[in-house]
């Protein structure tokens, strides 16, 4: 394939010096079993979206995480799930990409769409799609590996309706929110660098993902966010986590959800200064501080004075907690507060009731 020098005839094709011009022609005259190779260059001149049939492999420079050969565009899929969407690649089963980028910049524009198929996704960069990266839905199960994530204005990776899959060894950065995943989905993240993205993880509906040995830091507001019924395993006793969660702008487990249990996230590195509701790390239930307060804090004294408030330890029982940006203060129970967790506006000077409240059971600070 060569998007310069090619010529689309079906009698060329069939070596280096005699290439194809466009991938969606290679793929109308390929079998189960063939090597698309891509020479560098820019593929835009495609039937969009490029149907990837069971069984063909897209292959560009692996080396270089396809830097050098680029498909961009995208066209219209009425996906059985998700209805109308712009894709530039449709991956069917047993189908590979290798070594290539994908740009999507149509007004919501997904890079790959895997929908109940199962390909191979691998030493490839998705780059300034204007929605997601890859979208996964209705049962996929790809493998996900060494692939560079960068700039996606909507998600790195999207994984939703009961869908599985092997995300390992990523970097994705720079995007809204690095991986969503929803609905009653459980793919397992291996090894993967979660940087300076909106949100690192979020995780929601009832999702059940598997994390082990990523790292998720340095992301603007939280690394990990946790909500409705979701319940991910970010480690156990017999199988530890091996995560390192650090340094996010505003937590680092940012856990809400419904269910009323602790997540459990047992053996990884995090800063518990982070983590705002229930999370048990090292065999202890906590909701930490994300940051120490000191007894001459302007917020506490003024909490205290706007609404006759006693401020106690955060490891007593009971406790009501009011953040304010990015600091946690804990407080006696008083009639007029009802809720566990609060959060105050400084703006409007009023307090918002936080669904679902943390209930601290190790120390913390006032």
């Amino acid at each position: 394939m060569d998007p310069i020098s090619g010529v689309n005839i079906v009698s060329t094709g069939n070596s280096v010096t005699n290439p194809y011009k466009t991938i969606t022609f290679a793929l109308e005259q390929a079998q189960p079993g063939t090597i698309i190779q891509l020479a560098p260059g820019s593929y835009t001149n495609e039937s969009f979206p490029i149907i990837l049939k069971q069984g063909i492999t897209l292959r560009g420079d692996e080396s270089t995480k396809g830097k050098t050969v680029v498909i961009s565009g995208g066209g219209d899929y009425n996906s059985r799930s998700f209805a109308r969407q712009n894709v530039t690649i449709l991956a069917e089963q047993d189908s590979t990409i290798n070594g290539v980028t994908v740009t999507n910049r149509n007004a919501r524009g997904t890079g790959v769409w895997v929908e109940s198929t199962n390909p191979v996704i691998k030493n490839s960069t998705f780059a300034q799609s204007l929605r997601e990266g890859i979208f996964v839905t209705a049962g996929g199960d790809p493998t996900v590996e060494n692939n560079q994530f960068t700039a996606n204005n909507g998600n790195g990776i999207s994984i939703t309706k009961s869908s599985k899959g092997k995300i390992s060894n990523n970097v994705i950065e720079k995007s809204g929110f690095g991986l969503s995943i929803n609905h009653d989905s459980k793919p397992v993240l291996t090894k993967n660098q979660i940087t300076n993205n909106r949100d690192g993880i979020v995780i929601t509906d009832s999702a059940q993902p598997l994390l082990r040995s990523n790292v998720v830091k340095d992301n603007e507001r939280d690394g990990i966010v946790i909500t409705l019924n979701s319940s991910p395993d970010l480690g156990t006793r017999s199988n530890p986590g091996g995560n390192v969660i650090v340094n996010n702008g505003r937590s680092n487990i940012y856990n809400v959800a419904t269910t009323g249990v602790a997540i459990s996230a047992l053996g990884n590195t995090i800063d518990d200064s982070g983590i705002l509701g229930e999370v048990e790390i090292d065999g202890i239930q906590i909701t930490g501080n994300r940051k120490p307060v000191s007894s001459d804090d302007p917020n506490l004294a003024l909490l205290i004075r706007k609404w006759q408030l006693t401020a106690v330890s955060c490891s007593s029982t009971p406790v009501i907690v009011i953040f304010i940006g990015n600091k946690q203060y804990c407080f006696s129970p008083q009639p007029d507060l009802t809720a566990k967790a609060y959060e105050y506006n400084p703006t409007t000077g009023t307090l918002r009731a936080l669904r679902t409240g943390p209930r601290p059971t190790k120390p913390g600070n006032l």
